[in-house]
């Protein structure tokens, strides 16, 4: 004997196949958005200092010597000393960033930044807000962290004006990377586009931390 249909449970059938069917829809749309964003930067994307040091120090030697060869000639020994020393100096200079724009010091991934003076990468998620700036003679990237983020420690460059990012836990969890300028793909940078590409990389960060977490989902319906 044939049992009847229940209409409420087919009902219900029904309804909770609709739901998963629209969960599913928007799960995919989610993924799609998501890595949209994640696919807007390269996989990695490596940075070098600029040349600025490279032309400059030369052309600062040149004065340098110049202004010597003037204090000779009239005999002034303070001023003699003092532009001996400003050409040494400006010798150490140019043969410290006789190399530059060829070693890449500083490199992002969709998940972490790598820099050469620290001792661990850092989690780009960790990262809660990014200003870049022209101080002196140096381009100074600060990177503000979350509180409880942790730090790498960091070690000297030994270089005049060189590479240096310093882990400061002080007056707030910061990454501070110094360097005479910032080029990418033998392409000079200005505080705008590094802080757009900083940006993108973080934002790719956070999109593919939740991707993570759909597809970790998916895996457990």
């Amino acid at each position: 004997m044939t049992q009847p249909s229940d209409p409420l449970s087919d009902l219900a059938s029904t309804l909770s196949q609709e739901y998963a069917d629209s969960r599913d829809a928007q799960r995919e749309r989610a993924v799609a958005e998501l890595e949209q964003v994640i696919q807007r930067v390269p996989e990695q994307t490596e940075f070098t200092n600029s040349r600025r040091y490279k032309i400059r120090g030369p052309l600062f030697l040149l004065v340098s010597l110049s202004l010597l060869g003037f204090a000779l000639h009239r005999g002034s020994t303070g001023l003699g000393v003092c532009a001996a020393v400003m050409a040494v100096l400006f010798v150490l200079l140019t043969w410290q960033h006789r190399n530059a724009g060829q070693h890449a010091f500083m490199r992002l991934t969709r998940r972490q930044l790598f820099v050469d003076t620290l001792s661990a990468p850092v989690d780009l998620v960790d990262i809660v807000d990014v200003s870049i700036s022209e101080e002196g003679w140096l381009t100074v990237q600060k990177l503000i962290l979350r509180a409880d983020a942790p730090l790498p420690v960091h070690r000297s460059a030994r270089q005049l004006f060189g590479n240096q990012a310093l882990a400061l836990k002080k007056p707030q969890p910061q990454i501070r990377i110094q360097s005479a300028g910032l080029m990418q793909g033998g392409r000079t940078l200005d505080c705008d586009q590094i802080a757009e590409i900083l940006n993108a990389y973080c934002q790719a960060a956070h999109a593919q931390r939740h991707l993570d977490a759909l597809r970790q989902e998916a895996q457990r319906a």
